[in-house]
């Protein structure tokens, strides 16, 4: 109230402190500059090991169908092998023999594909594929 000196002492103070505001906005973000930028690198590393680790996945996908494929092949020769040998004229005994082992051959096949955790308890699901692979 009509001090001209307090009130103008009090207006250079709130230009100081102003001033130390922008300063130590622009030091804080140079300062946080670094920490930034260290995890935006973290984040595209994880990105990047997230696709290797999916391409990984879908090659390995790939090569177990090859496999299954290539499986599916040897067994149809031998399904083929077995019927030549029929019309060959085998007897009963010897194509039964045939069947019997290209059946277990199957089964065994079957069964490697599972998991190793589903691999000691048969499924209601597997115990039926066998029965009709098995004819009953």
């Amino acid at each position: 109230m009509g001090d001209k000196n307090k009130t103008n002492r009090m207006f250079r103070r709130r230009i100081y402190a102003q001033g130390f505001t922008i300063l130590a906005m622009v030091a804080g973000s140079a300062y946080w500059e670094s920490d930034r930028s260290k995890r935006k690198q973290f984040g595209d590393l994880l990105e990047e090991q997230k696709r290797k680790e999916k391409r990984d996945a879908w090659i390995k996908e790939l090569e177990v169908r090859d496999a299954e494929d290539e499986e599916y092949r040897r067994m149809r020769e031998r399904v083929i092998k077995g019927r030549g040998a029929e019309e060959k004229g085998l007897t009963e005994r010897q194509a039964e023999a045939v069947e019997q082992r290209i059946k277990e051959d199957t089964v065994t096949k079957i069964r490697s594909v599972l998991e190793p955790g589903e691999a000691g308890n048969d499924s209601s699901i597997l115990r039926a594929a066998m029965d009709l692979w098995h004819g009953r």
